[in-house]
């Protein structure tokens, strides 16, 4: 497959073409069923991953790195670890790539900035993550996506293997820093002195997450809304510094930029034309993401989540390598079986969510923090994994339900609507 410079991206198939040199945004009619589905797919992953951070602290994972319950539970959990967990957020991120592909493709047909677009696109995109951020869920991605997203413009005009390159980069990072960190666990601390001076430093820091634990756990189940508020100002502080910029922004970013290589191939543009491309990447990638993905999910259960060994290290391989592998894996899968008649048909009700991806993604945070948080039903703290995917199911049919309908009357939804307009209604 030839690989193709950012200044000479492949043509558009027809039914995403722009014939005319008006800068705007993807019309309905020039939607791309497999990307719509692919969507959807994502924002059912990352509800099923979600759904136990909206009902427990994170912290909790911290200390004990289980979400404990019966066998039923156990089960659960592991199935999330193994076909889930940075599966999804890998697979948000891809498409976030294509969309900047194919947004820098039709700003520059239309003779307009790019960079200005792109960056205003991202500003807006913050505003919302924040509000989302702050009022409603501490694990919110759009912040995350916005602030990485100006990463890629610094690599526009960059070829592609050279993208893939730094997307290599951007996931070894992480990998070779666990790794340091073990070899340093088990070789430099060898002596008792040493051993004990580190089980002093893992009880003070376990100490630590506990009270912010218990601190969290009460302000959920109990607390009104501005104080619930002030918790998740307190716990994004602590998300943002200990988990954006230590791990997730490599992950993130690396996908960026595999998803803008696929996005200047016109791999989901036009799939039907890259069937080949497709059929090679899920011969690669499934052997690798499921084995990775295995290991992960073994280092995860005998793990201590606060130790520095080789089951973090493996975690490490499994989240990095093991994750976007997967998330490949899944997206070749897709594009492939919707191909057919029968799985397209399959497919829609999914594809419906994936079209008002950004407000099907915010809803799941209304409907779940008014689940569980004080000031809503209050089941913060009550709901085990097992019952966690029952709810995840139920909330995603709601949604595939009320995305069919709405498709019928709205072009937009709400969120993508608001997007838009104030992206595009200065330029």
């Amino acid at each position: 497959m030839a690989t193709e410079t950012p200044n000479n991206p492949p043509k558009e198939p027809p039914d995403t073409a722009h014939t005319t040199a008006q800068l705007r945004p993807i019309q309905p009619q020039e939607r791309v069923f497999a990307i719509d589905a692919v969507r959807g797919t994502a924002i059912l992953g990352i509800l099923v991953v979600n759904m136990m951070f909206f009902a427990w602290p994170f912290y909790k994972i911290l200390t004990v790195g289980s979400f404990g319950g019966g066998p039923l539970d156990r089960i659960a959990e592991f199935a999330i670890w193994f076909f889930a967990e940075s599966k999804f957020i890998t697979m948000f991120s891809l498409l976030f790539g294509l969309g900047f592909s194919m947004l820098i493709a039709r700003a520059e047909k239309a003779g307009r900035s790019p960079t200005r677009l792109f960056s205003r696109r991202l500003f807006v995109l913050l505003l919302i993550g924040l509000v989302h951020t702050f009022f409603f869920w501490i694990h919110d991605v759009l912040v995350y996506f916005a602030l990485t997203g100006f990463l890629l413009l610094l690599f526009r005009k960059r070829k592609n293997r050279t993208l893939l390159r730094w997307a290599a980069v951007f996931l070894a990072i992480p990998v070779a820093f666990t790794l340091l960190t073990t070899i340093l666990g088990t070789v430099v601390w060898t002596s008792p002195e040493a051993v004990a001076q580190l089980e002093s430093e893992m009880g003070s820091q376990r100490q630590m997450f506990e009270e912010m634990y218990s601190r969290a756990m009460t302000t959920y189940s109990s607390g009104t809304f501005l104080e619930v508020t002030a918790q998740r100002a307190v716990d994004f502080t602590f998300e943002f510094f200990g988990g954006y910029l230590m791990s997730s922004l490599y992950l993130i970013a690396a996908m960026f930029l595999i998803g803008t290589v696929i996005g200047r191939r016109g791999m989901l543009q036009n799939p039907a034309a890259h069937l080949q491309s497709w059929q090679k990447l899920l011969r690669t990638a499934a052997p690798i993401g499921i084995i990775t993905s295995a290991i992960y999910t073994w280092a995860h259960a005998v793990g201590d989540p606060l130790a520095l060994d080789w089951p973090a290290f493996f975690q490490a391989v499994g989240t990095y390598i093991g994750g976007p592998a997967l998330s490949l894996t899944y997206v070749a899968c897709i594009v492939l079986f919707v191909q057919s008649e029968s799985g397209k048909r399959l497919f829609t009700p999914v594809a419906a969510v994936g079209r008002y991806a950004l407000s099907n993604y915010l809803f799941q945070s209304v409907v779940c923090t008014t689940l569980f948080y004080g000031y809503g039903f209050g089941l913060f703290g009550r709901v085990r994994p097992a019952l966690g995917l029952l709810l995840t199911v139920i909330i995603f049919a709601l949604q595939m339900g009320l995305s069919t309908l709405l498709q019928k009357r709205f072009r937009y939804g709400p969120a993508e609507w608001l997007w838009r307009k104030l992206t595009y209604q200065a330029l």
